[in-house]
């Protein structure tokens, strides 16, 4: 103790750092959303792109956030620019942020929730999203344990995916995790909504978070502010444009189908889109918010994601969902084929009325 006493007294920003990671005290979401710069993205960008950007940012903010890759660190794109590598030897020390798990998935998963239960570190690992069967159980326990310090950065995140064909792309996969109780499964659909994923998953106390991001570029809703879409991403859903005139019906959309929700709904003046990126967050608003976004009184509803539709009719009447598994193409070509596309959702929408 007098040891202690005597180093933080000499080091005082370097003990409250410590404190404050033993503690596990971050600031608010709601704050730490607006301390990170707008993304200002022009056309389109992947989401483990934007990730890249985000968490940078969240380095700084969180010293005690550290992260790590299945032997992925280039595709995933979770590396930490001037934060190390741990471990010994070759370029490495024990002071690194960033983690080499190797190739074994499961091996990973057990790792970081060590690191939780360490209580010091909050730690992020990536590998492709398909590849979440292999460590699923520490998913798991991770979920049951209430590892608020454990997040997974998941990318390559549908049937977009394209050649490297079916055996890589998940289709239902991202529900297979939402279906883990008290795992919060954030699928943004663009660079702000992304921020607001990795926001969470750093401040959250009482469980882990899955980040899901796209390979392929994704079109950004700069028709909304940055802030508009941070703060609606944070409570898990929100009025992506809303319906101009009365409202005759809602399409709800989540990720890279976001984008063709509101290209379909230009034609659609009645109609409203909501993005959802995290069901499981939308669920624990109150009951104004969620009347606010999705109105009882609206029963028309529509739902689109790149994925198995199953989960999706808790919310919609109609889904238009991928219920079978992909093929080997590029991946526009596999998206438009298997009916990821604006114009077909505006064709599911006329063969609602």
């Amino acid at each position: 103790q007098a040891t202690y006493k005597a180093w933080s007294e000499a080091n005082p920003e370097l003990a409250k750092q410590l404190e404050d990671a033993v503690a596990d005290n971050v600031m608010a979401p709601e704050d730490m959303i607006k301390e990170i710069p707008e993304m200002n993205v022009e056309g389109g960008e992947a989401t483990r792109v934007s990730g890249y950007k985000v968490i940078q940012e969240i380095s700084k903010l969180v010293p005690h956030y550290v992260s790590g890759s299945a032997d992925l660190h280039g595709s995933t794109r979770n590396y930490i620019d001037n934060g190390g590598n741990y471990g010994a030897g070759f370029d490495k020390t024990y002071a690194g942020k960033n983690l080499y798990f190797g190739i074994r998935e499961h091996a990973m998963g057990t790792i970081m929730n060590g690191f939780a239960y360490h209580g010091l570190f909050k730690i992020s690992g990536s590998t492709f999203l398909v590849f979440v069967d292999y460590f699923r159980p520490t998913v798991r326990i991770a979920s049951l344990a209430e590892l608020g310090r454990v997040s997974w950065i998941l990318t390559h995140d549908s049937i977009g995916v394209g050649e490297d064909g079916p055996t890589h792309q998940p289709v239902e996969t991202v529900s297979g995790l939402r279906v883990i109780p008290n795992n919060d499964v954030y699928r943004p659909a663009d660079a702000e909504e992304t921020v607001a994923a990795f926001v969470h998953s750093v401040t959250r106390k009482d469980g882990p978070t899955s980040l899901i991001f796209s390979r392929q570029n994704l079109e950004q809703n700069n028709a909304l502010s940055a802030a508009e879409r941070r703060e609606g991403a944070l409570k898990g859903a929100y009025v992506a444009k809303k319906e101009e005139g009365d409202l005759d019906m809602i399409i709800i959309a989540t990720g890279s189908e976001v984008q063709h929700a509101l290209k379909a709904a230009e034609s659609l003046p009645g109609a409203r889109v909501v993005s959802m990126p995290c069901m499981s967050v939308y669920e624990r608003q109150s009951d104004d918010y969620k009347e606010s976004v999705l109105p009882s009184s609206c029963t028309k509803r529509i739902a689109m994601e790149a994925g198995v539709s199953g989960l999706w009719y808790k919310y919609a009447s109609k889904v238009v969902g991928v219920d079978r598994f992909g093929f080997s193409a590029p991946g526009d070509i596999v998206m438009k084929e298997l009916g990821m596309s604006a114009d077909n959702l505006l064709s599911e929408i006329e063969s609602m009325n």
